[in-house]
């Protein structure tokens, strides 16, 4: 009995010292506190990434968000990564049910989503968890809105035509001189379909391609809220790759509405067509998914003004959500994703040119012959164009999927290309008027 007493007593007394310590450290008026491990003190912080992209930027971001955790083990970063199609779709979705990601990957889009209210502001992360003292300051621009600061650019990138080299020597077809023209790149589709059992001459380019025609001719989609082009630029585009169709250059419709945007499925790595469309910094995509030799060239040239329209541009955005409970544990990962020389060259150019002056110059030490290719082809661009940044029409979704329609409308031959242009031109002004509310 003496001795169950005892026991009593000495356990009461210890719950009383537990109770009266967890009582001074929440309200904070001991000074003296037990010591805790770091792993006991820090809790663990999830965050969701998504993103789109090929096999190869799949591999090289997962690789990064292990290095990201392995430096901070308090974070696990859950990936949601898929190809381009449907990437914006589900993200809507997510985002209209209160779900979206805490760090997303955008395109020239993110105006969009900005203008939804769904992106984190960065700027009271600036110069604490996120630093762009080093960063271009054109790319911290495209990603600032009404004077607010939204995203790191992943990299700089241009678009440009990928050849098939191989299938250039199989036609018999000579590569085009570095300053060809409209003229030239219609001829040399031509010979190509020709000279290749199975194979046409060329991709469609698509809206990319419009931007960069429209450009030539000192013409621009959408600028300080004004649209820089007519209906008739819209017709002078489709009938050009009309003619192209019909004269055997262009991949047909059935073709050409079988591509994707991942490279592994493109029309080029297929063997489909010999030439096509592509931003600088999907080359080692390409390259990687296929065994022919490709080699990336400058837009074909306006014969009358002499411009090939081809501008410097941010490739992708990323940024956080707006509803994000962890927003400077976000910073922190955007900041390691685009700075941090051990994850920048794991990324290499996947994404484009880094825009951190301090991690170009280290890849371009470092580099592989991908990242020279790319290199070589941005300082093309940068000595050759003088076309301006120009960011993406309001509503880039709808208005993509509504030049994506018309073209397909054309090349389908379910409407003139007159009408269809007419048709393209007042429902994306009524877009513009929409979206610019």
């Amino acid at each position: 009995m003496r001795k169950f007493t005892l026991f009593a007593f000495i356990v009461s007394f210890m719950l009383l010292f537990v109770g009266c310590s967890s009582q001074s450290e929440e309200t904070g008026s001991s000074s003296e506190k037990p010591q805790e491990s770091q792993g006991e003190s820090e809790e663990t912080i999830e965050l969701r990434m998504a993103w789109w992209g090929g096999q190869e930027r799949h591999d090289r971001t997962l690789k990064v968000v292990e290095l990201y955790e392995e430096k901070n083990p308090n974070v696990k970063i859950v990936t949601e990564y898929s190809g381009f199609d449907g990437y914006f779709d589900k993200l809507s979705t997510q985002i209209a049910a209160g779900n979206a990601p805490d760090i997303v990957q955008y395109g020239g889009n993110l105006n969009d989503f900005v203008n939804k209210g769904v992106v984190l502001p960065l700027d009271d992360y600036v110069g604490n968890e996120l630093e762009l003292s080093k960063h271009d300051q054109s790319m911290v621009d495209a990603a600032t809105f009404d004077g607010e600061f939204f995203g790191v650019t992943l990299g700089t990138n241009a678009r440009g035509v990928l050849l098939n080299k191989t299938l250039f020597e199989q036609a018999n077809v000579a590569l085009p001189s570095e300053e060809w023209t409209w003229e030239e790149f219609k001829e040399t589709a031509n010979q190509l379909s020709a000279n290749l059992e199975g194979t046409y001459g060329t991709a469609d380019f698509q809206e990319d391609g419009f931007g960069t025609f429209l450009a030539q001719k000192d013409k621009y989609t959408y600028l300080n809220g004004e649209v820089g082009f007519e209906a008739e630029d819209v017709k002078n585009w489709f009938q050009l790759w009309k003619d192209l169709r019909e004269s055997g250059g262009a991949a047909i419709a059935e073709v050409q509405v079988s591509a994707t945007q991942t490279p592994e499925q493109s029309l080029i790595v297929q063997r489909k067509v010999a030439m096509e469309a592509i931003a600088s910094n999907q080359l080692g995509a390409y390259l990687n998914a296929t065994e022919d030799e490709f080699v990336l060239y400058i837009n074909p040239y306006d014969s009358e003004t002499g411009k090939n329209g081809v501008g410097l541009r941010p490739s992708q955005f990323l940024a956080g959500s707006a509803n994000t409970s962890h927003p400077e544990e976000v910073a922190k990962f955007l900041n390691f994703f685009v700075n941090d020389l051990e994850a920048t060259a794991i990324l290499g150019n996947d994404r484009g040119a880094p825009v951190n002056s301090d991690v170009r110059a280290s890849l371009i030490d470092s580099g592989d012959e991908v990242d020279q290719a790319i290199f070589a082809y941005i300082d093309w661009v940068s000595n050759t164009s003088d076309a301006p940044y120009i960011p993406n029409l309001p509503g880039y979704n709808e208005n993509t999927q509504l030049f994506t329609e018309t073209s397909e409308r054309i090349s389908f031959d379910q409407a003139t290309v007159e009408d269809a242009s007419e048709a393209y031109f007042k429902e994306l002004l009524d877009n513009i008027e929409k979206y610019s509310e």
